[in-house]
């Protein structure tokens, strides 16, 4: 009953959706920290997404993974001089650089001009080792020079692949400048990591969060309202330089609602009290399911994407050890011990493959001849044995007294993954490992006090997705300079904190390989070291499944756009004379 009053009360208060205002209300099953941080240092999915109608850039890709200037006044290319390569006398390429120019009316939200210093501000803190970012590469090796106030060429050396396809970030020097002079000088004899993240978290939270909105944006929408647990809303930024050029016969607002728990945002779908659902929503079962019973209501897309399902195991800290997490034998046994075809079969019916790799099947990188790792419990059962772990009374592996009780954590209200949770642990005690299912919502799972701190022993296996554009595949997830540590601010996407001398070797060589084919061989190879000592056990890449009405236009995306607002200024009512530029495939 509780349930029940809870769920009607959270209808009544729903925005109104449909083309009645004007107006997008998108679901989404997860809700973010913050927003707009333009160092992305929670780097989620759902935090992408919403900035996708926030943000802008000098160049972006369009679903088909083509170029296009934004705040840019072209892309650069070999052919317009804007692209340059040098190479040392045996052909090797040394360095590469860009050359942008700022178009004249690109504009911050308050009507500012963006200027080379809003990208000089945005790289100097990018490699500031207090900021937590994801990964500073490549811009830890990349130097900016400038013409003028719009015209500015970013040197790589040693050069980055991909210079001319992705470009640096920007933020508001002129409104963030003082306050990161305060946090600079406060910090910076700080020798007590903590008392620096706790500082930073302090800075960046006074722009980006519910409390504390967005000063100042660049692109399309800017944030209004944000009610914490409850729905988020976006208005039309005036200042924005590419809206179409009638842009009242597009969405004037976007209101995203919360609604965590995946089955309730199945029902607000049901009941039309949706526009469309996030890439951060459905499951696939209950997009199939909606597939049946669309009756012209709604479409649903099922779209091949690039987001990687794992689970990484915790190598980090003495508790790992003890549980011999550490060893390559303990993975490889947990992986042995799973039904990874039966489990996408039964969930998604054999539509999302099984993944061996965390490398996307799309990719040119993508080795298919590494070990698979099919069901096999008796194999599981010797590389226990091998490792000292031996049945117990109650049939759970022990040694030295202690059982092989692993914490498995994953985001709470997620039904999909909660499903799965339930198979593997059915799975794993068959060979004797005792599995705990710990759940988190995302707001902690991806917080800054646990997946990055792994050595403190919260959790031994935690699965979730890692989204990428298949174009821009480094082998950065694992290389060692990735794992988050006090010393370098809990910065880096290798929570699992797997270190391979030869991977980190064969990862920097592979950043200057300019020659496609030594490419794939080096990846190729670091791929094998990966699938041998299995850091992180490989599920699937996702199909993303979402649903929009009829009538709603350019709401699309493409595993090399991942999101549906990186068009979002043309997102629009046909009933109210949007035109229709982009399908989705």
């Amino acid at each position: 009953m509780k349930k029940t009053l809870a769920l009607t009360a959270f209808l009544l208060g729903a925005a109104l959706a449909g083309p009645a205002n004007n107006s997008l209300v998108v679901g989404t099953s997860q809700e973010p920290p913050n927003i707009y941080d333009p160092w992305n240092t929670n780097n989620l999915a759902i935090t992408s997404e919403i900035n996708g109608y926030m943000g802008a850039a000098l160049i972006g890709l369009d679903d088909d993974g083509e170029p296009y200037a934004d705040i840019a006044t072209r892309v650069p290319s070999i052919a317009n001089g804007d692209y340059k390569i040098v190479r040392n006398a045996a052909g090797d390429v040394v360095r590469n650089s860009v050359t942008y120019t700022i178009r004249k009316d690109a504009k911050w939200s308050d009507g500012t001009p963006i200027k080379v210093a809003d990208f000089q501000f945005w790289h100097r803190l990018v490699n500031d080792d207090r900021v937590p970012v994801p990964d500073r590469s490549p811009w830890n090796r990349a130097k900016i020079s400038v013409a003028d106030g719009d015209t500015f060429t970013i040197t790589y050396e040693p050069p980055y692949l991909f210079a001319d396809q992705t470009s640096p970030g920007l933020a508001p020097s002129h409104v963030m400048g003082a306050a990161w002079n305060a946090f600079d000088a406060k910090t910076k004899n700080e020798k007590d990591a903590k008392v620096v993240n706790e500082e930073w978290k302090k800075f960046i939270s006074s722009y980006t969060t519910a409390r504390n909105l967005p000063k100042v944006v660049a692109g399309p929408f800017r944030p209004t309202a944000w009610r914490s647990g409850n729905s988020l809303t976006l208005t039309r930024n005036p200042n924005y330089w590419m809206h179409p050029k009638d842009q009242e016969k597009y969405i004037q607002t976007v209101t995203y609602r919360f609604i965590p728990n995946t089955n309730t945002l199945k029902v607000n779908i049901l009941s039309g009290q949706l526009d469309a659902v996030s890439a951060v929503g459905l499951t696939f079962d209950q997009g199939v399911d909606l597939a049946r019973t669309e009756r012209g209501k709604y479409k649903t897309y099922f779209v091949p994407g690039a987001v990687w399902e794992h689970i990484d195991v915790n190598t980090r800290g003495q508790k790992a050890k003890d549980l011999d997490l550490d060893d390559p034998r303990m993975r490889q046994a947990l992986l042995y011990a799973i039904d990874r075809d039966a489990l996408t079969k039964a969930l998604f019916q054999g539509r999302q493959a099984v993944s061996n790799s965390w490398v996307n099947p799309i990719s040119k990188l993508y080795k298919k001849d590494v070990n698979d790792y099919n069901y096999n419990p008796a194999r599981a059962r010797q590389l226990f044995a091998a490792l000292g772990w031996t049945p117990g009374p109650d049939g759970i592996l022990q040694k030295g007294g202690k059982k092989l009780s692993l914490n498995f954590g994953t985001t709470a209200g997620n039904t999909v993954r909660e499903r799965v949770q339930q198979i593997l642990q059915a799975q794993w005690k068959q060979v004797g490992v005792q599995v705990n299912i710990q759940n988190y919502p995302s707001s902690v799972f991806f917080g800054p006090d646990f997946l990055s701190k792994g050595q403190e022993g919260k959790w031994d296996l935690a699965m979730y997705a890692w989204t990428g554009n298949p174009i821009f595949e480094e082998g950065n997830l694992f290389k060692g300079e990735g794992i988050p540590t006090a010393a370098n601010g809990y910065a880096g996407q290798n929570n699992a904190g797997w270190n391979n001398a030869e991977y980190n070797r064969l990862h920097k060589q592979a950043q200057v390989e300019f020659n496609l084919a030594d490419r794939i061989k080096l990846f190729d190879r670091m791929q094998a070291i990966w699938n041998s000592e299995v850091p992180a056990l490989p599920l699937y890449y996702r199909v993303n499944v979402y649903t929009k009405v009829p009538g709603l236009v350019n709401y699309t995306f493409s595993a090399y756009t991942l999101y549906p607002s990186w068009n979002s200024a043309k997102i629009g009512w046909a009933s109210r004379g949007a035109a229709e530029e982009y399908k989705q495939k």
